[in-house]
């Protein structure tokens, strides 16, 4: 055993050890990059209140689909159902009522993805100092000096007129395909019970009369050559689905008129693959 040891914590935390007793315990700062895209999409918001297909879900919603006018994509990296429930929600209760149609875009990952669990546990921060989202599971992160951060860089922050959520299409994906299945589908095996969720945004959306759609993305091929069965890695949702006929899934998971030209990383669109999946989804709606 070593005489004095220290264990960090996700959440900022350090504890001093010694001789196996705690002796003292004390925060690090917690250090965010860059949240420009959120701020972006938090101030655009504020701006746009006509819009009628409201985008939600990760990274592959946020490359996957170009707004137009009548569309405001809220997808971003690593958005777990938590944050997708709870952003949906800030959109209803500011008052944004034109809405007609939900687009969730579903990863393979959703099913047990809990952000306050992994090590992009930093991820959340900017969605409570945003919109306010509180931490799950009893997550305390010491975040004082993180959020004062954001405050300050979305002060700085000017949004253009015309903006609705469109990816930069600038991100750097570098882990191959075996890898990036591989992480994502512990996730899929994790009992964090998210569907609850989906459930959530579907019940409010039936108050509201918005129809809500659920989108499986292409992938490219070698990313696919190592996922499972899709009955395996989307039973919940095919599950829930079952069960809530008037939610209705668009599979484009395996679509044949995408070739591998048409994303820049094994499970990332880019731009010219996302205008093709958003005309898809579009002659589809």
């Amino acid at each position: 055993m070593k005489i004095f040891n220290k264990i960090r914590h996700f959440d900022g935390l350090r504890e001093i050890y010694f001789c196996g007793v705690k002796i003292f315990a004390y925060h690090k700062r917690i250090v965010v990059k860059d949240c420009y895209y959120e701020i972006l999409k938090y101030l655009a918001l504020q701006k746009h209140k006509d819009f009628e297909n409201l985008i939600l879900g990760s990274s592959h919603g946020r490359d996957g689909f170009i707004p137009g006018k009548n569309d405001f994509n809220l997808s971003n990296s690593s958005l777990d159902l938590y944050r997708i429930w709870n952003l949906y929600k800030y959109v209803v209760e500011h008052g944004l009522n034109k809405i007609k149609k939900v687009i969730i875009f579903w990863s393979v990952f959703h099913p047990g993805l809990q952000l306050e669990k992994t090590k992009e546990f930093k991820k959340c921060i900017p969605y409570k100092a945003l919109f306010n989202i509180d931490y799950a599971c009893g997550f305390k992160p010491y975040d004082k000096y993180a959020i004062k951060h954001i405050k300050k860089q979305l002060n700085k922050t000017n949004c253009p007129n015309d903006y609705r959520g469109k990816s930069g299409y600038d991100k750097n994906h570098t882990d191959p395909a075996d890898i990036l299945v591989s992480q994502h589908l512990k996730n899929t095996t994790r009992k964090n019970n998210q569907i609850q969720y989906l459930d959530n945004i579907v019940k409010l959306a039936r108050k509201q009369k918005h129809a809500v759609y659920i989108v499986l993305p292409p992938y490219r091929s070698d990313y696919l050559k190592y996922l499972p069965d899709d009955k395996i890695i989307y039973r919940e949702l095919f599950d829930f689905l079952n069960e809530n006929t008037d939610v209705k899934l668009l599979n484009l998971q395996r679509d044949n008129d995408f070739t591998d030209s048409d994303f820049d990383s094994p499970d990332h669109c880019n731009e010219n693959g996302g205008i093709k999946l958003t005309e898809k989804i579009r002659h589809k709606l």
